[in-house]
């Protein structure tokens, strides 16, 4: 991928072939959306802006032709959390951007993606039917789907950021990415933000629920990115790191992303690492 990355900067036309071709390309959308996020990071919104004008081709055509939004909405996320990013040198801010937008997204959907979301519903109550389960009416399973694909679309946005900032990285700032997922911290406002909208969700219910959905990923990603730096600073490798995933996922099981979420909001108030690193020091000088 590296490869593909060092061609894409290479000059603007690259940047809007790859874009082009890997958006009509089903499953490889989230690829476009990177090319996209790598040209705004290194270059700007002034280079970027045709790119993603040529993005959008494709994705109206996907949009026409099967009714799926997806490419086009990931591709203006990508473009709005790439400027984000760009502008503020925080993941922070693109982490609370992109709950928002998963909110705002459940708007969205209902108008660009009426035909698939009702034909993702029939097949759901089909399934529900067959195995002879009770079938939820009709609008609630077609909230549920608006809001599980506005939090799949933001994630994926999300993830083509990350590739994006990777790919940067490894060109022109090596090792780059990692240090700033070390380093990924909520500010104490951002993380009573998300906490807040966790606790109305799930105390509303309802289409309210998105709230806790859009919120909930955020706190994992920089709960995850505590333990990463945490391990990081007591230099502990890869082994340390596949046992804590195992752990979580066989062991935790439905806890792990709840702790995951309580160790972040904590770390935005006593900023674990520091503290580590601080006694750490202590005992050394001892």
């Amino acid at each position: 991928m590296s490869g593909l990355a060092k061609w894409v900067m290479e000059k603007r036309l690259n940047a809007i072939i790859g874009v082009v071709v890997f958006s009509f390309i089903p499953m490889l959308f989230w690829l476009a959306a990177a090319i996209l996020g790598l040209v705004m990071l290194r270059k700007g919104v002034k280079e970027g802006i045709p790119v993603f004008a040529w993005g959008l081709l494709p994705a109206i055509v996907l949009l026409i032709v099967q009714g799926d939004a997806t490419t086009l909405l990931v591709l203006t996320n990508v473009m709005l959390l790439s400027y984000v990013l760009r502008s503020t040198m925080s993941w922070s801010w693109v982490l609370l951007s992109a709950s928002f937008i998963a909110v705002i997204s459940t708007l969205l959907q209902p108008l660009l993606m009426q035909t698939v979301l009702d034909l993702a519903v029939g097949l759901v109550q089909e399934v529900m039917k067959s195995e002879g389960g009770e079938v939820p009416e009709k609008s609630a399973i077609f909230d549920q789907a608006v809001m599980v694909i506005s939090v799949f679309q933001a994630a994926v946005a999300v993830m083509s950021v990350f590739l994006a900032r990777k790919w940067q990285a490894g060109l022109y700032n090596p090792g780059g990415l990692r240090s700033e997922f070390h380093q990924l911290r909520l500010p104490v406002p951002f993380s009573l933000t998300l906490g807040g909208m966790v606790v109305l969700g799930e105390s509303l219910g309802g289409s309210f629920t998105i709230l806790t959905l859009a919120a909930v990923p955020a706190l994992v990603v920089t709960g995850l990115a505590l333990v990463h730096g945490i391990f990081a600073n007591k230099e502990i490798g890869v082994v340390g790191l596949i046992a804590f995933y195992l752990a979580g996922f066989f062991v935790l099981t439905a806890y792990f992303f709840n702790i995951l979420v309580v160790l972040s909001v904590i770390d935005s108030f006593v900023d674990i690492r520091s503290r580590i690193k601080k006694k750490s020091s202590d005992s050394s000088n001892d």
